[in-house]
């Protein structure tokens, strides 16, 4: 029997609607729409805490008395809103953990700032700082921006060769010199006809020609390097990374000074007539390379000596410390003259690097013997040969905005 389809089915017959019905359909229309239930209030939202007003005479403790500041916006600033604050918060965050009183407010309220979030880092300095251009007290706006870096040498803790120049640690008999009318601010205690007497500490020339104080200072030697040029830059940028045979890599850290004031082997070759022009590391390395004859007596030039402290390293992510017990961070660290800025101090730095404009964010957490000057700044590379290679290369003008608490005045 075939299979045959079915007739479609008939569609079911509408029926009109009632006359009560459609009426009532008619009024439910134009009746207004009912109101919605009332969203439940959202709850406060705490406001970042206001800076606190302002204190005069409150900046006496941050900022020296031959600086002199204006008032600015951060509008004046060249290239504020530029500025990727890439590393600003690891670098503020050390600011705040080296406990500066008058960063403390800021430091409080900062722990509200996301750390991944330049935008709400950039409104959170323009919230509790105000910006002072910083001139000198000739009237001078344009300072010097040099740069330093966290050296890579070869060494060994015991002497053998090619590892013969030695790194002093701190001696025991050093002793400082208060008030001395001589220029150098440690000495050491020496005894003549049953009294006691303070000498002006040796200094580097005196260690190198007198067996007496090499034997002293021998003691306590902290590592041996293989090279006296790179041992002389190690003293100048004030540590260094000292990569061992074994495969054991120490951190070398300032520790102290001879108290002899700092003088530039880069200005003994230009006044010796050896070079002409801008001296940079680079050059003096080439120098010494071609006269090794002549290279104790260019060392000699600079009395200063550094003294050191060796330690394993075991966290090689972290820079150096520097002078504000917090370790540096590249680009963002300066080394200053704590006689003109305090410590912890938040820069505005604009100057140029390699050529190319350079207007960024920065903290002074460093000081070096050569940094010395109201609009004075040695800007942190960071370590290794590249960071050495732009380090000794700057050497560039530069003007300079502190940033102040907003609750103090000047």
């Amino acid at each position: 029997m075939d299979a045959r389809p079915a007739p479609p089915a008939r569609p079911a017959r509408r029926r009109a609607p009632r006359p009560a019905l459609l009426l009532a359909l008619l009024l439910a229309a134009c009746a207004a729409p009912p109101v919605p239930p009332p969203m439940p209030p959202k709850p406060p939202q705490s406001a970042p805490p206001a800076p606190p007003p302002a204190v005069p005479g409150a900046t006496a403790a941050l900022t020296g008395a031959g600086l002199n500041l204006q008032p600015a916006r951060f509008a004046d600033l060249p290239g504020w809103a530029a500025d990727d604050f890439s590393g600003v918060w690891s670098a503020w965050q050390r600011d705040c953990s080296a406990g500066l009183p008058q960063l403390a407010a800021a430091c409080a309220a900062s722990g509200a700032v996301a750390p991944n979030d330049a935008a709400a880092q950039r409104a959170f300095f323009e919230q509790w700082f105000q910006p002072w251009q910083a001139t000198a007290s000739t009237g001078a706006e344009t300072g010097l921006v040099t740069g330093y870096y966290e050296p890579v040498l070869h060494g060994s803790r015991t002497r053998a060769w090619p590892y013969v120049v030695p790194v002093y640690g701190l001696p025991a008999d050093l002793v400082d010199r208060p008030g001395a009318d001589d220029g150098v601010t440690r000495g050491r205690v020496v005894w003549r006809d049953g009294r006691k007497d303070v000498l002006p500490y040796w200094s580097r020339a005196q260690i190198s020609a007198d067996p007496q104080a090499q034997a002293v200072l021998d003691r306590n030697v902290v590592v041996w390097l293989d090279s006296a040029v790179e041992a002389l830059f190690l003293q100048v940028q004030g540590s260094g990374l000292v990569q061992l045979p074994d495969g054991e890599t120490l951190r070398l850290s300032y520790a102290g000074d001879n108290g002899w004031p700092y003088k530039s082997v880069g200005r003994w070759l230009l006044d010796q007539g050896e070079l002409r022009g801008t001296v940079t590391m680079q050059i003096i390395r080439a120098w010494a390379r071609m006269h090794p004859e002549r290279v104790q007596q260019m060392l000699d030039a600079n009395p200063r000596v550094v003294f050191f402290r060796a330690a394993v390293l075991d966290h090689p992510e972290r820079g150096p410390t520097g002078a504000m017990g917090v370790p540096l961070t590249p680009l963002r660290s300066v080394a200053v003259d704590k006689r003109q800025l305090a410590l912890g101090t938040p820069l505005w730095l604009s100057t140029t690097v390699a050529g190319q404009p350079f207007a960024h964010l920065v903290f002074a957490q460093d000081v070096g013997g050569a940094i010395t000057g109201s609009l004075r700044a040695d800007l942190f590379f960071g370590t290794g040969e590249a960071a050495g290679d732009a380090a000794g290369r700057m050497q560039s003008p530069g003007r300079m905005w502190v940033l102040l608490p907003r609750g103090s005045s000047r």
